[in-house]
Order: structure tokens, then sequence, then C-alpha cells
């Protein structure tokens, strides 16, 4: 029920001993009640603000894994610096190689792939990537707790790539 409903019943009804109290307790704890949701509202306005992160292709190049990237800076801002850790996964799931990537700046809106050797190995023993930690995340008004928040997943071949 909207709240100005709800107060417009309130204040007609009937009830014996009903004073601007009661209307105003009402409409403190409705009031109360609806705020988490306009909250939640104005947040989802920064849930479209993502760093979309696709795992494009993968590659064995001289014994080692190079991957391929796709990244997509859906921030309303540039980012002037964005650095990444990676784990690598084997065909057992057992960690085989961690690695630093630096993918530096993206302006807003833009795209970008990129390529990196990711495992000593060649790709047929890569079962999945992890982003471990975002080591880096400069600009306006970022840091790296919050990008690693904004990052998006998602991987178009066998290996997997997750937070």
């Amino acid at each position: 029920m909207p709240l100005g409903d709800l107060v417009t019943r309130l204040k007609t009804s009937l009830i014996p001993g009903l004073n601007g109290w009661a209307i105003a307790g009402a409409f403190f704890l409705s009031a109360s009640a609806v705020a988490p949701v306009l909250a939640q509202a104005e947040g989802s306005e920064r849930s479209d603000e993502v760093i979309a992160l696709e795992l494009n292709g993968a590659q064995t190049v001289s014994s080692a894994c190079r991957a391929t990237f796709v990244v997509r800076n859906g921030l309303s801002q540039t980012i002037d610096e964005l650095g990444l850790e990676i784990v690598v996964f084997d065909e057992k799931g057992g960690v085989s190689d961690m690695t630093a990537l630096n993918l530096g700046a993206m302006p807003a809106g833009k795209t970008r792939v990129l390529r990196f050797r990711v495992a000593r190995r060649g790709c047929d023993g890569v079962s999945s990537l992890l982003i471990n930690d975002v080591r880096t995340c400069k600009g306006a008004g970022l840091d790296p707790a919050g990008c690693l928040s904004r990052l998006k997943t998602s991987s178009r071949i066998e290996i997997g790539l997750g937070l």
C-alpha cells in the first residue's frame, strides 16, 4: 500500500483514541520499512557500472598458456591503472601458477583486448583461472576493494574464470 494511502486511512479511521502521535508512529514505521527498498533502488544505478573481464581464448605457445582477455571499463570514470593477481588451477584442481597482470589504463566505456602468459604449462593442463585480488586500481574515487566488488567475470572457453 502506498505510504500516502496509509496515512489517509489512519487519519480517517474510527479507532478510538487515535491521535496525531499514533499517526506519526505509523508513518515512521512505514517509512522505515520503505527506506531499505529506496536505498537498494539508488544503489542499482551503480550496479550497472562494472568492470567486465572475459576469458575469450587460450593458446599454448612455447609450452606456456597464453590467454586472451576482453576487458570493458563500464564505469563512469577512467581507470588510470588496473592490476590483477591471477591464480591458475591445473586439471586436477591444484594451484599450479600465480601471476600478476597489468591491464594498464582504461578510459570510461573503453573495451580492450589483451593477451598474457598465465601459466608455465600448456593450456590443456589448465582447468580454471581465479582473480585472487585486485592489486591496483587507480583513478578518481577508485580503490582496489571497490574495483574488486565491481569486477564481473565470464569465460567463452572451457577454462573457467572466476572471482
